[in-house]
């Protein structure tokens, strides 16, 4: 058909030969008792054209007869001149070299190929969107409001320790009216309880509050006058519990006339307690003989109101 291309492709893959008029002594129907005799120059008959003129292929399968460049074919042996890719006798390739391999066709896309393509670019941009967000969207995070840092500071603050004030106090015995619990929190440095001559044993005190207050301290004043404070028992070893919690506080206070503070792990009391364990000693001064009465001058509290 003129003009289609795919005809000439096909051809090209076929190298066209041309065998020519052979000769006499390499004609395989001539009779001969060596397969593969040797062909001598003057034994390879000149052809000619109707012209009478020899064509150049076979000049030069002469030139190449008379030079001695004959090749073997590997499957019938016939000898060939170089210059043949296939050999005239049987037709076979003459070269053993691999044939020449068309490179593969470009991969042509699909509609199908190129939407899929498309479809991936907008999910890639759709996370790398997303992911910008959430970086940008942390950051402002990070920043406090003015109310949260209003806050943290509130929270940091120190606790502010006053003292605290009972409205009632409460003893386990007392000598009389003028020497009740009361005097421990009157202010009065003059005034003081003393148990009813039972010298300490089993004593205890309690103190109320108005509204729940957090305690974190409290000193014990024995009596500041020398003369009392040697003459009367004082507090050694005690017990100290609050409403809000179930461990009692326990230790001891020494033999002194200077104000004594003792560590308190409230939070949220209205009631305080203290139990004497133990007592230091009363003593004679001079001629007096001591007395028979445990004696405490004051109580004071420190904490934070609620």
């Amino acid at each position: 058909m003129p003009g289609d291309d795919r005809n000439d492709q096909f051809d090209d893959l076929f190298e066209p030969f041309e065998l020519g008029d052979v000769p006499a002594s390499m004609d395989p129907a001539a009779p001969s008792t060596d397969p593969d005799p040797p062909v001598e120059p003057s034994s390879v008959a000149p052809l000619t054209d109707a012209t009478g003129e020899r064509s150049s292929q076979q000049n030069a399968t002469t030139a190449a007869a008379e030079s001695g460049e004959l090749i073997a074919c590997p499957s019938c042996g016939a000898r060939n001149p170089s210059f043949n890719h296939h050999c005239e006798r049987c037709g076979s390739r003459l070269s053993q070299d691999p044939m020449p391999i068309a490179a593969a066709p470009a991969a042509r896309s699909t509609a199908g190929g190129r939407a899929l393509g498309v479809l991936s670019g907008v999910v890639l941009v759709v996370a790398l969107v997303a992911l910008m967000a959430n970086i940008f969207r942390g950051d402002e995070s990070d920043v406090a409001s003015p109310e949260t840092v209003a806050s943290a500071t509130t929270t940091t603050q120190p606790i502010i320790v006053t003292e605290l004030f009972a409205t009632s106090a409460t003893a386990s015995s007392q000598i009389n009216d003028a020497f009740s619990a009361e005097s421990l929190i009157d202010g009065d440095s003059s005034t003081r309880w003393n148990d009813n001559s039972l010298r300490g044993v089993g004593a205890w005190l309690e103190f109320t509050f108005a509204t729940p207050v957090q305690i974190t301290e409290i000193e014990l004043q024995n009596v500041t006058d020398n003369e009392k404070f040697r003459r009367n028992f004082k507090i050694r070893g005690y017990t100290i519990t609050v409403d809000d919690l179930n461990v009692p506080i326990s230790g001891r206070l020494r033999n002194s006339s200077e104000p004594q503070r003792i560590k308190i792990a409230s939070l949220n009391t209205i009631l305080l307690r203290i139990e004497v364990t133990t007592t230091h000693p009363a003593e004679s001064v001079d001629d007096d003989p001591p007395f028979s009465e445990l004696a405490l001058e004051g109580i004071r509290f420190f904490g934070v109101e609620k």
